[in-house]
């Protein structure tokens, strides 16, 4: 197989998701909710950044690493047959014995209420064992993307032992690494990963008050809380607050970049917005465009998934559409 076109590697999480929808609202323990519809379809948030960037930046530039195994109900086949679809390379995808104990694809439940709000419960089967010799095995990949100056993009639903090695092997092999903290346990230190070594950090307001001990409340806790992931060494963070759009900050100062005002459906569901933000902030900055302008196109393009359900990756004609 050639590899010449490569040029962004995504590292992580291959799940399939079980989506509820039309719930009145989220639920309080004890508390039982009717929803109205259910969609079964591909998940896993690094999973989506690559079939969303392949679908952005079109088939055999994009490759995606990580672990699955082939149940006996065919959970396994929903991310997998969708980023053979997208064009994604999948020779870094490890298959391992399936094992009824602890051997499950990874699966992750997810209730959407009716204004777009969700919870998301994760079981991570073998995504929990993606380990350093995935990504060694992995490593045709990593000199494919180099030639092209490429990208790793990676997300916190892997251990951290993983991701940390998976960002040395990238700046070793020259390849700008692109970091959604994602998927970050309470209580888990990951500062050893937030270094110079991450050309763009996206936390969403969550993630940056876990990583900061910083309450995000207004744009003035916003910015301190980006000022002080910038001090950690990124060199560029992009802090998403839903609709109030997002904070892009630097050493030079801080952007903030307005939500597009878009209603384009009565669905509203927040699943893989972030995830599409980072697909495309990463495909833009392929093509060559500066921060800002990938930023902003970011936002736009997670703002349109909103409308969306479930994953359903926003292509380059419908972004240049809502640009207008």
């Amino acid at each position: 197989m050639s590899f010449d076109k490569l040029s962004a590697i995504v590292i992580g999480s291959i799940n399939t998701d079980i989506v509820g929808l039309g719930f009145p609202g989220l639920l309080k323990p004890g508390e039982i909710g009717y929803g109205t519809k259910m969609k079964v379809g591909p998940g896993g948030k690094s999973r989506n950044i690559a079939q969303m960037l392949a679908t952005l930046l079109g088939s055999a530039r994009v490759a995606m690493i990580g672990r699955t195994t082939q149940d006996p109900f065919g959970l396994w086949r929903p991310p997998v047959d969708a980023l053979i679809e997208a064009g994604v390379d999948c020779s870094g995808i490890r298959f391992v014995r399936f094992d009824k104990e602890s051997g499950w694809p990874g699966i992750a439940l997810i209730p959407v209420a009716s204004d777009g709000t969700q919870q998301i419960y994760v079981i991570e089967g073998v995504n929990a064992q993606f380990s350093e010799e995935d990504l060694e095995k992995s490593d045709h990949l990593f000199k494919a993307a180099a030639r092209n100056r490429g990208l790793l993009a990676l997300t916190m639903e892997i251990p951290i032992d993983t991701a940390i090695f998976g960002i040395k092997k990238a700046k070793a092999h020259g390849l700008k690494v692109m970091m959604d903290p994602g998927g970050t346990r309470q209580g888990l230190d990951i500062s050893a990963l937030i270094t110079s070594d991450i050309f763009l950090l996206k936390p969403n307001e969550q993630e940056a008050s876990l990583l900061t001990g910083l309450e995000i409340v207004d744009r003035e806790s916003a910015v301190k809380a980006a000022r002080q992931l910038v001090s950690m060494g990124p060199e560029h963070v992009l802090l998403t607050c839903g609709a109030h759009g997002a904070l892009l900050a630097s050493k030079d100062g801080e952007v903030h970049i307005e939500c597009p005002k878009l209603e384009l459906a009565d669905t509203k569901d927040a699943t893989g917005c972030g995830d599409q933000t980072m697909a495309t902030i990463c495909a833009t900055l392929q093509r060559g465009k500066d921060i800002q302008t990938a930023a902003g196109l970011a936002v736009l393009s997670g703002t349109l998934q909103f409308y969306r359900e479930g994953i359903v990756p926003v292509s380059e004609h419908e972004l240049a559409a809502a640009a207008k």
